[in-house]
């Protein structure tokens, strides 16, 4: 059975997976984590240089900030979805685009955030498996926040979701288990919809990016008011 270890960086969280079968990090965190993921790694039994896959939920500098240094150093494969190669092969996260006040107001200071570049050796594609690897899941393209952004959902219910969603406010650091939207999206309209897979898919927990972890109910719950609220904006009561 795989166990999720959350590993808590400066901005946000990497999860190493660890089981019947060799470890896999999902996420490498932001440039100058390497000491608190090799501290994580410790903390569950693991050593860096025995991974056996680097695979990223998407590619931006607080998720991939030192996934090419810790490949060289395990000589594993690092995947990603096809949709994110040209911010892996540029090094940076390009123009940010924000969601809602706080996100414009924060896109200036994130956009173009450098990371040292590197390229996926496996594809990550919607439907695949990871049982080759070990690990009983399944990734889902689920794109918005970027067109390459993915969620790997265990058989067992959980997943982890990357920047589909954050929990609480600060980057997680104010009511971590209160579901929200993240402040950037390449396209915010695709966020529902990959949103709504999701949940039809898992019953678990969800492990974001940011805060977390959420749990199954609470993002449905949220989710339900989410529509309900475009209802009657869309269908207003004349009185």
């Amino acid at each position: 059975m795989t166990v999720i270890h959350p590993l808590r960086l400066r901005l946000s969280n990497a999860y190493l997976l660890t089981g019947d079968h060799r470890p896999v990090l999902v996420d490498t965190g932001s440039p100058g984590d390497g000491a608190a993921l090799a501290a994580g790694c410790a903390a569950a039994g693991v050593d860096p240089g025995d991974l056996a896959l680097i695979l990223h939920t998407h590619v931006h500098s607080d998720h991939g900030g030192n996934t090419a240094e810790l490949a060289r150093r395990a000589r594993c494969p690092v995947s990603h979805h096809e949709g994110d190669r040209a911010l892996a092969a540029q090094g940076h996260n390009g123009p940010l685009r924000g969601v809602g006040l706080r996100g414009r107001l924060m896109a200036p200071f994130f956009s173009r955030t450098a990371f040292p570049s590197f390229t996926a050796d496996l594809p990550a594609t919607d439907g695949q498996r990871l049982d080759g690897f070990g690990v009983a899941a399944t990734v889902l393209h689920t794109p918005g926040h970027t067109g390459g952004s993915i969620s790997i959902v265990l058989d067992a219910g959980d997943a982890i979701v990357g920047d589909l969603l954050m929990g609480g406010h600060l980057g997680g650091k104010i009511r971590p288990g209160k579901p929200g939207f993240h402040y950037f999206a390449e396209d915010a309209a695709t966020i529902p919809r990959s949103l709504d897979r999701l949940l039809a898919v898992t019953r678990g927990r969800l492990h974001v990016g940011h805060g977390g972890p959420l749990a199954h109910a609470d993002v449905a719950r949220w989710r339900d008011a989410q529509r309900a609220r475009l209802r009657r904006v869309a269908d207003p009561v004349t009185p």
